[in-house]
């Protein structure tokens, strides 16, 4: 059995290691821990003052860059989509600046700005699909159209022959009447009653939200009527600004990644990410410029992005 010497000896040992760690630390390794402590807040310290002062170098860089950018983005449109019509069609949850950017970027361009149409809420709300396919086959039928789609397709369809084409169209009363129609199902708000079908178009992005299902289902219904558009016109780019996080989703989510997502929707529409930065509206002109040319580009420094700009024709 363990007697009492043996818990006495254990805690003579247990003092005498106290006691040998307290001289230690009051006498010779206090010195060098203090030291090594003093060095190593002084070297994180000059680290950290080196990464302010090369940040602020980038951002100095940074504001240079986007500075030139702006004062030279006029020069570089100016005239390159002279005798075409392009219309704006804006996506819920768009931002209102980029809007403004992009349509003062088609004028410069020498465009027309035939109409800015924005896509209400109702179009991606899944209890409201029985009211969007009535508008939609009432929208159809007024145009004449003969499709084999129906539902939320037909309704994509009906919005791209609304506002691009290539070919004939519809009579004048017509095309009223079928906007009329979308409308009043508060699916579609134009900024002209006499909406003309334009031979290029934007599709400016907003940020997708919800859960990963929610942001699947609109992404489809994005890229349905992206295509749509595009079949129908000479050229179509999607542009958005900053990717951004969606609710509950591991990765960017909008109308650019959406198209960039499927290789049969990106190899159709061009794509524009940072387009609310000061040379995006002029990349977003650029890309219809190339697609005009037969080239199908992602610009930008998102994911997907095959190119920061295109290439300026000589």
């Amino acid at each position: 059995m363990i007697d009492f010497r043996y818990h006495l000896v254990s805690i003579i040992s247990i003092f005498l290691a106290l006691a040998v760690g307290i001289v230690l630390g009051a006498g010779p390794l206090q010195a060098n821990l203090g030291t090594q402590l003093t060095d190593q807040v002084a070297a994180l310290r000059t680290e950290k003052q080196d990464l302010n002062d090369q940040l602020a170098a980038s951002e100095r860089r940074v504001a240079a860059g986007n500075e030139y950018a702006a004062a030279i983005s006029d020069r570089v449109i100016d005239g390159a989509l002279t005798g075409h019509e392009v219309v704006l069609i804006v996506l819920p949850s768009a931002d209102g600046a980029l809007v403004d950017l992009l349509e003062e970027a088609v004028t410069t361009s020498g465009a027309t700005l035939n109409a800015t149409v924005t896509v209400g809420n109702d179009w991606f709300d899944p209890a409201l699909s029985s009211e969007r396919s009535e508008a939609a086959s009432a929208a159809a039928s007024t145009l004449g159209m003969s499709s084999p789609l129906s539902g939320d397709a037909l309704l994509a369809e009906a919005l791209a022959r609304l506002t691009v084409s290539t070919d004939v169209v519809s009579a004048s009363e017509s095309r009223t009447a079928a906007l009329k129609t979308l409308s009043d199902a508060d699916l579609v708000d134009s900024t002209t009653d006499q909406l003309e079908p334009a031979d290029l178009a934007v599709i400016v992005s907003g940020p997708i939200s919800g859960d990963a299902a929610e942001v699947q289902r609109q992404g489809e219904t994005i890229r349905t009527l992206a295509r749509l558009v595009a079949e129908n016109s000479a050229g179509a780019v999607v542009a958005g600004p900053q990717p951004v996080r969606a609710a509950g989703q591991p990765v960017s989510s909008d109308a650019v990644a959406s198209i960039r997502s499927v290789d049969a929707a990106s190899r159709l529409i061009s794509t524009v990410d940072h387009a609310s930065e000061p040379s995006g509206p002029a990349i977003v002109v650029l890309a219809l410029e190339s697609e005009l040319a037969g080239e199908i580009g992602h610009y930008g420094s998102a994911d997907g992005a095959t190119a920061a700009s295109p290439r300026v024709a000589q």
